[in-house]
């Protein structure tokens, strides 16, 4: 009886009878991203442009091709992506006559910071004209990113986006999608410290120069100062944003007890017009975010009851009852807190009056303001779709490698963020090319059917299995092999080959 269990199974890497292969010279590259960005980023005229930026040695445009690759698989790495192609074999495949060192790479993201207006432009330019978008509805959101490496040129300490330290430096950023369509047409980078509203004045004027007039503009509480939103008025289009409640609201609330309009189960609306510009605000109730508020702030009179609990058991924590604010110019130090517990804090009911008092009267409300007179359910449904915009950004940092940044020099900070950009632009240019797939899912106790396509991830994934193989002997290499097809990639490969973009009426779910 042989030792190992599954010796009897002949391994599929066996060669001359031993499961170990053989090192060789074969390579294996990334057939299905490389020209699915290759094709894409062409198509809109950005690699024809990127090659005017660099009159002599490797087009810029191929230096992208290949980086926007590197990122897809996996490193946003400049020096792992310098290995990559140094490869004499991975050049051949690519297009490269000479070494790319990663000096050279390093220069091609400056380059490409550098003119980065110009290459936005450009993108959003040719993408309009291959799909002639009737709808330019944009949602609009932005986020930060920390840094790896000596001081950044835009790093600063502000409002943690994604760490809990509030001393660690960061760089923020501020991005744009088509609401429609899916696909993002703008990013730009900022000091880590930039407020949002400093981020919605400066970035505006550039998003209204590539919208249609009319469009809607679709933001969170970030852009919802005065002066923003009539901006987005005065530039001939419209606003949807989310704003804080404010003591009126509460007047509202208690005034209109019986003038709730029914939007769907589980959520009513108070809607209120001004006569005088058409903006309407809304007052939306929700049954799933009062339980969630419920269950919030449930969990947090139960750690209240159990601070008390410890207080009384001679265990007493500071932190549990004072919170001392950080500042970096002075020491505070905290004496002689007394605390004195209430009767019948551990009553069922006391409990349910607490949790009530924690969760105040707004609990599962929320504010939407629009620039126009919109229907509740309409409302709601436009600033639902603003979730994909946050969905973009959480790809932005996972898959096409902003997260952490890796550059630290300004031009090099908004070339690697336009190059993140674009990596996103030709994978949603894909999706929004695919055939959208019914699918019918119970929400709320209703069958509902919904057209969906592929996510960003499913995507990647798919094209990056895509390999052409090309067996090396004595230095050449004989015929190319393509490997892993799948229905994902021979739909995206057919729609490139039909170099035919569909103008459609709705995008990718």
């Amino acid at each position: 009886m042989p030792s190992f269990k599954y010796s009897f199974v002949q391994s599929v890497l066996a060669e001359q009878r031993t499961d170990v292969p053989l090192p060789n010279e074969n390579i294996s590259i990334p057939y299905g991203l490389v020209k699915m960005i290759e094709h894409y980023l062409g198509s809109v005229g950005v690699l024809k442009l990127l090659d005017t930026f660099k009159e002599r040695g490797i087009p810029l445009g191929r230096i992208a091709v290949a980086v926007c690759a590197c990122i897809l698989m996996g490193s946003n790495s400049m020096s792992r992506c310098a290995d990559w192609l140094s490869d004499p074999n991975v050049m051949k495949e690519m297009g490269f006559r000479n070494k790319v060192s990663q000096k050279t790479i390093n220069r091609a993201v400056e380059a490409i910071g550098e003119n980065a207006d110009e290459i936005i432009a450009q993108f959003w330019r040719g993408l309009d004209s291959r799909y002639q978008f009737e709808n330019t509805d944009v949602n609009i959101d932005g986020s930060a990113v920390v840094f790896n490496g000596p001081s950044s040129e835009l790093g600063a300490i502000g409002h943690p986006r994604d760490f809990k330290d509030q001393s660690r430096p960061q760089v923020e950023f501020m991005t744009a999608q088509l609401q429609e369509s899916g696909i993002p047409i703008f990013i730009k980078t900022y000091k880590g410290n930039t407020s949002d509203a400093e981020q919605y004045r400066d970035m505006l004027p550039e998003v209204f120069k590539m919208i249609r007039e009319g469009s809607w503009i679709i933001m969170d509480n970030g852009g919802a100062a005065e002066d923003i939103l009539d901006s987005i008025v005065w530039s001939g289009n419209k606003y949807l944003t989310r704003l804080k409640m404010n003591v009126s609201d509460d007047l509202r609330l208690s005034k209109n007890k019986d003038n709730w309009e029914y939007v769907e189960d589980g959520v009513c609306c108070l809607r209120h017009t001004f006569a005088s510009s058409g903006r309407t605000t809304y007052l939306f109730f929700s049954a799933d975010n009062l339980i969630r508020s419920h269950a919030a702030a449930e969990r947090s009179v139960r750690g209240m009851v159990d601070a008390v609990h410890s207080y009384e058991g001679g265990k007493f924590r500071q932190s549990d009852f004072v919170t001392v604010k950080d500042n970096y110019a002075a020491d505070v130090e905290i004496t002689g807190v007394q605390v004195q517990s209430h009767f019948g804090y551990d009553d069922p009911k006391e409990i349910e009056n607490m949790i009530k008092k924690k969760m105040g009267i707004r609990a599962g409300i929320f504010k939407l303001e629009s620039s126009e007179q919109l229907t509740p359910a309409e409302a709601l449904r436009k600033y639902r779709a603003r979730a994909t915009v946050e969905h973009l950004i959480h790809s932005l940092k996972r898959i096409t490698g902003l997260k952490p940044m890796r550059v630290w020099k300004l031009n090099s900070i908004r070339g690697s963020a336009v190059l993140a950009l674009l990596s996103e632009a030709a994978v949603a240019m894909a999706r929004y090319e695919l055939e959208p797939t019914a699918v019918a899912t119970m929400k709320k106790g209703k069958r509902v059917t919904e057209e969906r396509r592929p996510s960003t991830e499913s995507t990647v994934w798919s094209l990056t299995q895509l390999t052409l193989c090309r067996i090396v002997e004595k230095g050449y290499g004989k015929k190319a092999v393509y490997s892993n097809w799948n229905p994902l990639s021979r739909e995206v490969f057919a729609n490139i080959r039909s170099g035919r973009p569909e103008k459609r009426a709705s995008a990718a779910g």
